[in-house]
């Protein structure tokens, strides 16, 4: 049976309404188990889910997924705050969340998009607003902030100041990379016993066959530590190792008997 394309797209709008993880597929295809688990967490269901720390491999879909993170709670008529080290970072997140919007079966009415702004009807209540981290954000107030490349937002200070613009019921997510220094909000929660929720995303957890090919690429061509660091998300500095990851990697490969003594 065939369904009217109106249909098709009532029914499509309230799939991905429900579902973060069917508006991901609109958009961008199948997602990353890592993506699957940050779409699905809930502060209903554990208070951990209030404040997400992920530390993710470089080009593993963490502008992506804040794209999607933001847009949904933008259509749930939340407002939403999402912040990154530079403006140019930050416009990279809007056009993320532009390509959920334009895939969007059922989008709410918009009264005003910018560069950096999309706000709905008045009566849906759906905001989002993406600027650049720096020590003078203030005077906003958000149901969601979402902080990318977090480890390169310094100092502190200037990541911080966004937490107390969360509501009550708000939440945080912070996604990055390692920076290669042992220090500052990510890395010292991150190691913390916090009552946070901490996902980690290695490059190579992917499925994605064109991403495992570019990843063996670096492997190949990058220094020991900057491919430990960016697709590793070990936290390593740009000094040399004393082991590189090859003699690591030999050494757990078990294929040499043992040697018995009598």
């Amino acid at each position: 049976m065939m369904l009217d394309p109106q249909v098709t797209r009532f029914f499509g709008g309230i799939a991905a309404a429900v579902d973060p993880i069917t508006r991901f597929r609109m958009t961008v295809g199948e997602p990353d188990p890592w993506q699957e688990q940050v779409l699905r967490s809930d502060p209903r269901k554990s208070e951990t889910d209030r404040m997400l720390l992920c530390l993710v491999g470089r080009q593993s879909g963490k502008s992506t997924t804040c794209g999607c993170l933001a847009y949904d709670a933008y259509t749930r008529g939340q407002e939403v705050i999402l912040t990154a080290p530079s403006m140019r970072q930050s416009i990279t997140l809007f056009r993320r969340i532009i390509a959920f919007m334009h895939t969007d079966p059922a989008p709410p009415p918009i009264m005003r998009q910018t560069m950096t702004e999309l706000e709905a009807h008045p009566r849906h209540g759906g905001r989002i607003t993406v600027l650049p981290a720096n020590e003078n954000a203030r005077g906003e107030t958000a149901d969601l902030i979402i902080g990318d490349e977090a480890c390169f937002i310094q100092p502190d200070e200037a990541l911080t100041a966004f937490f107390p613009m969360r509501r009550s019921t708000g939440r945080i997510f912070l996604l990055s990379t390692p920076n290669g220094t042992r220090n500052g909000y990510f890395y010292e929660t991150w190691e913390s016993d916090a009552n946070v929720r901490r996902i980690k995303a290695r490059s190579m957890d992917t499925t994605r066959e064109d991403r495992l090919a570019q990843i063996e690429f670096d492997r190949r061509t990058m220094s020991d530590a900057t491919f430990r660091r960016e697709h590793l998300c070990e936290w390593v500095g740009a000094g040399e190792s004393l082991l590189s990851w090859n003699t690591l990697e030999r050494a757990m490969q078990n294929e040499e008997k043992a040697l018995c003594l009598t």
